[in-house]
């Protein structure tokens, strides 16, 4: 067996029952780390495209040898957030990567037609969540050594969105929230390089999740996601999942406070017909 490049790490992954959580999940466990998988269920979400649909995160990856819990969290529910982060460091004794996939979308309305329900659910999950759980990761990060061989104390890996970096129509709210996590990647990697703490953020493009089904499934919108990327195809979740893992493997020590578009190139402009 290759060496395993996360041996013996704790990784914390929100949204991990489905998607691109779960993608990641995957990936960090086959590298060796220890999971706590957090979402609202244990089970995928049945609109999903894994091929293993029927089985937990933690199943998949206990059956493969991995070791992994799962803990129920709303990330905009601060008293579940909280327990998790207790959880974790109760059961393993430290935390090393917080991966930030939770998220929350709402169908494409204009600006003009959303409402107050929509803003704050939008703040309180995509914004004030991603916040919330980053601020607890750092603080046990700071009782924790450097470990001088991954070159960290701890890494936090944000997922923002391509909406978060160009204008969608219909997505006002969600890329609002979406940007504010850009930019809550820069300052809080300022904040935090000295204490060498990671934080990194990844902006996807369209990525065939069961979040994303309803569009998908729709031929006039997905002609129109199909169009506006340059890539001959569009995202899935691994995608996603191993520019995550990057982020939190030795070699990316010295690179902190960064948005990497993975989105097959939609970021770019307008492509070629």
């Amino acid at each position: 067996m290759s060496l395993r490049r996360l041996q013996g790490k704790v990784a914390l992954v929100t949204g991990a029952s489905s998607g691109m959580g779960r993608a990641t999940a995957l990936a960090f466990a086959h590298e060796g780390a220890f999971l706590v998988c957090c979402d609202l269920n244990p089970e995928p979400n049945p609109n999903g495209y894994e091929d293993d649909i029927s089985e937990t995160t933690v199943d998949v990856i206990v059956k493969n040898g991995g070791n992994a819990i799962f803990q129920k969290v709303d990330i905009s529910n601060f008293e579940q957030v909280e327990a998790a982060f207790e959880h974790t460091a109760e059961t393993f004794g430290c935390l090393d990567i917080l991966v930030n996939c939770a998220g929350f979308w709402a169908p494409f309305r204009k600006f003009v037609d959303e409402d107050d329900e929509l803003w704050s659910r939008m703040l309180q999950i995509n914004t004030a969540g991603t916040s919330k759980m980053s601020r607890l990761a750092i603080r046990q990060f700071l009782t924790q050594e450097v470990d001088e061989h991954w070159g960290s104390r701890g890494r936090i890996v944000n997922v923002s969105s391509c909406a978060a970096n160009i204008a969608y129509a219909g997505e006002v709210a969600y890329s609002a929230t979406k940007a504010a996590i850009n930019h809550m990647t820069r300052a809080g990697a300022i904040d935090h390089a000295r204490d060498y703490i990671n934080i990194n953020c990844i902006a996807p493009g369209v990525v065939a999740t069961g979040m994303a089904r309803g569009n998908l499934e729709n031929q006039d919108i997905l002609k129109t996601m199909r169009g506006a990327t340059p890539w001959p195809r569009l995202g899935v979740p691994n995608d996603i999942a191993q520019a995550i893992l990057f982020f939190c493997l030795p070699e990316s020590q010295w690179i902190t406070g960064q948005v990497l578009s993975v989105d097959g190139g939609m970021t770019l402009g307008v492509p070629a017909g």
